[in-house]
């Protein structure tokens, strides 16, 4: 498993014993993996898993800006001034 950092990663800073330090190196290094990447590991087995947001489409970003204008004609058609030249 390969993880990619993101900008939105945060540290997590834990204390723990000497012995287990050294054993987490060990094993670290056995798998050639990181330490952090093993840690990681560990949490997914144990069910400490991250819920990964949805991705958002372009109209799920303004779709709670449609509808909100407020003034002006609702039907451009409406007014003379928008309708200048259509159709030449």
């Amino acid at each position: 498993m390969q993880y990619n950092t993101a900008m939105n990663d945060e540290t997590l800073s834990l204390r723990i014993s000497k012995g287990e330090r050294e054993a987490l190196r060990a094993r670290a290094s056995a798998e050639g993996v990181s330490q952090g990447s093993l840690v990681r590991r560990a949490l997914k087995a144990y069910g400490v898993t991250a819920v990964e947001p949805e991705a958002k489409t372009g109209y799920d970003v303004i779709k709670r800006f449609l509808g909100r204008s407020r003034g002006g004609s609702k039907d451009l058609s409406t007014n003379p001034k928008h309708m200048a030249g259509y159709g030449r």
